[in-house]
């Protein structure tokens, strides 16, 4: 996929920044348009199972958060908000080591509408290889009343 140029956003940062789930599992949101989201992990002992392979879990919080980015940006200075998971489908095609030292998640946005829209994204490792893929359905994400 060809990422778009919106990577230096400050509010990728206070996302970033903001600890939870993300930071606990070293996903960092590297880029995020209209249609686009992009996240990285660096890969630590922490990322692997027993059989010293990176744990498949991983790979669907990384494009359960990119596939969620997809149909919720707003422009500066609107606050950047996730949509919401309804439905994920993963597939699993490669595995992945310490060896391959980084992963890079990127997905867009499909189709859909207002209240619902549909997203698609690959997991690579940072040779290029594919290493699953998936798709899903999610609400765009509104700001906290």
């Amino acid at each position: 996929m060809m990422a778009p140029t919106m990577r230096d956003d400050h509010r990728l940062k206070i996302l970033n920044d903001a600890g939870g789930f993300n930071a606990q599992n070293g996903i960092m949101l590297t880029a995020w348009d209209d249609g686009f989201g992009a996240v990285r992990v660096d890969l630590t002992a922490h990322h692997v199972n027993p059989m010293q392979l990176v744990h498949g879990g991983l790979f669907t919080a990384m494009l359960d958060v990119a596939l969620a980015m997809t149909g919720s940006f707003r422009p500066a200075p609107d606050p950047l908000i996730p949509g919401l998971t309804l439905s994920l489908t993963t597939e699993f095609l490669a595995a992945a080591t310490l060896d391959d030292r980084y992963l890079v998640a990127e997905a867009r946005r499909i189709g859909g509408g207002k209240s619902v829209f549909f997203a698609d994204g690959a997991v690579r490792a940072s040779c290029g290889r594919l290493v699953a893929t998936a798709s899903g359905v999610f609400k765009p994400g509104r700001p906290p009343k």
